[in-house]
């Protein structure tokens, strides 16, 4: 086929698939009044009094399996000072290796943890296809919990290889970051957004807030589209703590044999979140 046909068909496609996107998934508006699952049914919220935080709807269910689980819903206070570490997680759910869901969390004093992911926000029934989040089919939510339920129901309930790492992050540079989550939070909350499979995952949406605290700390590479190896950028330019070389620190990062061995803990505690950095 002569090059010029090739370059045609290419451009009309690309023309088609725009004008397509404007006419249909382009017109259509993000909500918050959905009949949503039931793990993604509440918005987070932060209320902030200076150094004083309430955080509004902080997820805790009990995940025996993904579908025999305790829904609870719960608010819970913190003070912005208390704000020890910052931990970097990858839940690797298929079977090709690139493919992965990643996660923020904070860690306070007296250990006490809190984790924070990005995630598509699915209506009751609905299923999660990268196809379909190309063109506004799911809003995105940005959902906190404690360890035990967002790590948990990887970790037991899925029986997923997931990844927790330690990140080193200056002091002031980790209250701007939990600053920055908690305004987008509230972002969301307000005034929804669409999630989108290239724009707007959970690693692109970790990765502008982190950007915004500081302004090309994660240049853009092809790891963010596949973020199971995300890692190896973070580790390279010195976000994860290192232990030894790559691969020792991805095997001290490894917690989900721990997780198995230990069980979710109670609810109310933070006994999966100790247990697992044994």
């Amino acid at each position: 086929m002569e090059l010029w046909v090739v370059v045609f068909l290419g451009a009309a496609i690309f023309v088609f698939s725009i004008n397509f996107w404007l006419l249909t998934a382009g017109q259509k508006k993000a909500r918050s009044d959905r009949d949503w699952a039931i793990d993604c049914s509440k918005n987070a919220r932060f209320e902030i009094d200076g150094d004083n935080v309430i955080l509004h709807n902080r997820r805790d269910f009990t995940w025996r399996t993904t579908r025999d689980f305790d829904e609870n819903w719960d608010s819970w206070s913190f003070k912005i000072s208390e704000l020890k570490g910052i931990w970097y997680v990858v839940d690797y759910f298929h079977k090709i290796r690139g493919m992965a869901h990643t996660m923020v969390g904070f860690e306070f004093s007296d250990e006490r943890y809190l984790m924070a992911s990005f995630e598509v926000r699915r209506e009751k029934g609905e299923k999660y296809h990268p196809w379909t989040g190309l063109w506004n089919e799911f809003e995105l939510i940005l959902i906190w919990a404690t360890e035990r339920d967002l790590l948990g129901v990887r970790t037991n309930a899925r029986g997923n290889e997931v990844q927790l790492y330690p990140c080193d992050v200056l002091p002031e540079k980790k209250v701007a970051m939990l600053q920055a989550m908690m305004q987008r939070t509230n972002q969301l909350a307000d005034k929804p957004e669409w999630y989108n499979t290239l724009t707007a995952t959970c690693t692109t949406s970790i990765t502008k807030v982190v950007n915004r605290v500081t302004p090309g700390r994660v240049p853009f590479t092809w790891r963010a589209l596949l973020p199971g190896y995300s890692p190896w950028t973070a580790w390279k330019r010195g976000i994860l703590i290192k232990r030894g070389s790559f691969k020792e620190t991805v095997a001290s990062a490894a917690i989900t044999e721990k997780a198995k061995a230990s069980g979710l803990g109670d609810p109310g505690t933070h006994d999966y979140s100790v247990n697992v950095r044994k």
